[in-house]
This record gives structure tokens, sequence and C-alpha cells, in this order.
């Protein structure tokens, strides 16, 4: 069976080993022992219900093959960005200006630094091992999140964000970091992506022009990426628009990754998901695959698992019982997968 559980302490030698796997740019999950530990700790925190700042959970799953007793994937969320840290984006508009003594007319597209987005929840920490991007289980990884929203609506925002890798080179470098950031903040692309995972965002505070940047001043290959996604991201991003996230014009102020939003409860899955209770457990007939998730914070688990539904409840099979730590008479939330 795949189980999506919170993550626990014991995880952490077999979490690091992801976030290598992961490799640069994803900045949710850094390959550094002492992050990870911090991130590991805030999240036992976060599903516990005492997180150092209220608001400022960070719930981190991990994906479990049971049969292996493997961790294979990773995906989380973050209850409200920007609480502790400022959270910044670039916003993509446009101004006219116009002359008629010259007759001259001229649109331009611009870019300003903003903190529109403090507050909002953003979805994250999406990573699956290759050999398991198979059969459905990475759209099981992504959606399981929005089971959490949908039963505990009272922890999260109005406002669901998700950020999408920009674009990258064949070396992993940024076209967009490239030729603008990287003249502010002296050093290269993966230096500047780790220190902001690693250690906050502060110096972007620091270091990044406070004013807006004319786009048709960087250079054409820095124009031509902006709120374009790496093309590994593709499947995600398009995963993320199922569910109703749609591009607003805020891109990343590293690699110009284009930023999705949703109304929370405009999600599908929220919309879409149902409770009911056990009535049984019993070897089932069906090969459905659903996702069910439990009703506890603290044990909050999701599985991917066949259900057999009937009008005044539903039966599940005892391996789904054992590894989701549910019996009869429990209520889950659970939506086809």
């Amino acid at each position: 069976m795949m189980l999506v559980r919170p993550v626990a302490m014991s995880d952490h030698a077999e979490i690091l080993a992801l976030a290598r796997e992961a490799g640069i740019g994803m900045t949710s999950l850094p390959a550094n022992s002492d992050v990870l530990q911090a991130k590991i700790s805030n999240a036992v925190a976060s599903f516990s219900g005492s997180p150092e700042v209220k608001g400022d959970e960070h719930f981190l799953f991990v994906l479990e093959d049971t049969k292996i007793k493997k961790l294979v994937g990773t995906t989380g969320v973050v209850a409200h960005v920007g609480l502790k840290h400022p959270f910044y984006s670039y916003k993509l508009s446009t101004i006219v200006q116009a002359s008629e003594d010259v007759g001259v007319y001229s649109r331009q597209r611009i870019l300003h630094m903003v903190n529109d987005y403090t507050g909002a929840s953003e979805i994250g920490s999406l990573f699956l091992l290759a050999d398991y991007r198979r059969d459905g289980i990475g759209k099981f990884l992504s959606r399981c999140r929005y089971l959490l929203m949908a039963e505990f609506p009272e922890l999260f925002s109005d406002i669901v964000i998700s950020e999408i890798r920009g674009v990258q080179d064949e070396n992993g470098d940024s076209p967009f970091y490239r030729n603008l950031a990287e003249h502010f903040f002296q050093m290269d692309f993966k230096k500047a992506d780790f220190t902001n995972a690693t250690r906050g965002s502060q110096f972007i505070s620091d270091l990044m022009p406070k004013y807006p940047i004319y786009v048709n001043l960087l250079d054409e290959r820095a124009q031509n990426v902006i709120g374009v996604p790496l093309a590994a991201s593709k499947p995600a991003l398009h995963l993320l628009e199922s569910e109703g996230f749609r591009y607003q014009g805020y891109i990343d102020v590293f690699d110009a990754g284009p930023t999705v939003q949703a109304e929370c409860s405009q999600i599908r899955t929220v919309r879409k998901s149902k409770k009911a209770e056990i009535i049984g457990i019993k070897p089932l007939a069906t090969t459905t695959q659903y996702m069910i998730a439990t009703d506890k914070l603290l044990d909050f688990r999701i599985g991917f698992a066949a259900l057999e539904e009937i009008k005044n409840g539903i039966f599940i099979d005892s391996d789904t019982a054992e590894d989701m730590h549910l019996k009869i008479g429990e209520t889950v939330r659970f939506i086809e997968a």
C-alpha cells in the first residue's frame, strides 16, 4: 500500500537521502542535515498542535511504500507564509506611456517586488522517486494535501499558492537569475537558492533592488523565461491546473517560475471529497483506487487504496485498516483517485 503519513524524527536519514535525490531548486527540501532536522521538528510540533508560532504550521508528510517499509516521496503544506520571514514575489504588470507630440505609444512590462502573498497557504515539498512515478502515485501525492485542508479548513488561508520551478539550463543555472539577481547578490544561482532554503529570505530584502524592473531592459534570454515552468515541472503544473489553480502574473524572484493560486474552498479535491463511517472491514471485490484520509491531525494518514461505498457507509480491507490505524465506527474523508 502507498501511505502518506506525518513525518517523524526517526525519518531524518531517509528524508536527507530524498532531498539529495531531489537536487538543486527544491528550496522547501534542501539537502542540509541541520535544516531538515529543524523542518522535521517543526512539522512534528505542527501536527501535535503546538507550533512555535500559531498560524505558522509547517505540515511535512512522507510517502511510504508499506510493503517494503521505505520512504519514496515527500509532500507538504505551509499554513501561512510570510509570518516569520517576508515572502517575496515579482508581480508582472503593464504600464502604458504615450506622447501625442511625437506620436509614440509604448506598452511596457514591469516587475515589482511585492509581498502580496503574505498569509497565504503554500503547498510544496513535492518529490517522488523516479521508480514510483507511475500508476497515479504522483497524482495521489500531489492531491493528498487538499484532504488535510478539507478536514481542517480553520488552519489554512482562503488562498492557496504553489511556486513552480522556473527554466534552468543544462548546467542547472537560471537565465533569469543570471541576468538580474546575480548582479546584486554576487553569488551564483545554486548558492543563492541554497542560501534562501537554509538561511531564509532576509538577504533578498537586504540586496535586491526595491525599484521596478523594466522587462525590456533585461537580456532576451531572461525575458523569454518569465512565467515559464521548467519542462520537468509541467506535469505538476497540469495537476494543479486540473484542481483549479491559475497563474496570476506572480513569479519567483530567483528563476522567474510561475506562482499559481486557487481559492481553498474551490479546489476540486476539497469540493468533491466526502466523509463516511467505516461499517466493515473485509476483502473487497473492487480495485478502484481512492484517496482515504483519517480525521485526526496528530496521526493524519492518507491511503491509496480500494474501498466499497454503500448508502450508510464504507467498507475497507484489513491491510488498509492496519496501515491507516482505522477501526469500524471511525470516520474517514475520501475521494476517487
